[in-house]
């Protein structure tokens, strides 16, 4: 059976949309204008194949989960608070650290995949429609495999 990139996209979504109660706005698509804070995007940055025979191989799909939380509306990271920087960093890791472990019980994706590599994040600030941002994005490697009959 092939694997839908759509239709795990959608249930990575929807697992963060369910199970994530702190995130406020979660979409399948790079947005920049946000409808609340914790906002999160979910996209496909590619994906490999690793050929095992003339009738299989193993397919792994990346799927980047990009995480914002709001610092500023004004248009310079310096005028940013360190309250407002220390508040941001705790949200951010309470919502990175449910994310992992929401993935890390959901590892088959509903039986969709075979599962789900270690997941990594990396941290760093954006500036999107409503301001500065302190962002992470964790890297999601679904992988499945293909067996041609």
């Amino acid at each position: 059976m092939a694997t839908d990139i759509n239709m795990l996209k959608e249930l990575i979504t929807t697992r963060i949309a369910t199970n994530i109660t702190t995130v406020q706005d979660v979409t399948n698509y790079d947005k920049t204008v946000f409808k609340g804070f914790p906002a999160v995007t979910v996209t496909c940055s590619g994906n490999e194949n690793d050929f095992w025979s003339t009738a299989e191989n193993q397919r792994v799909f990346t799927f980047i989960i990009r995480i914002y939380i709001q610092l500023t509306n004004k248009p310079a990271l310096d005028l940013v608070s360190d309250n407002a920087k220390d508040a941001a960093e705790a949200i951010m890791g309470r919502v990175v650290s449910e994310i992992i472990d929401t993935f890390d019980n959901f590892y088959t994706f509903n039986n969709a995949a075979d599962f789900c590599r270690a997941i990594p994040s990396s941290w760093g600030y954006a500036q999107v429609g409503e301001g500065w941002c302190r962002t992470a994005e964790i890297k999601l490697q679904v992988t499945k495999s293909f067996t041609l009959t």
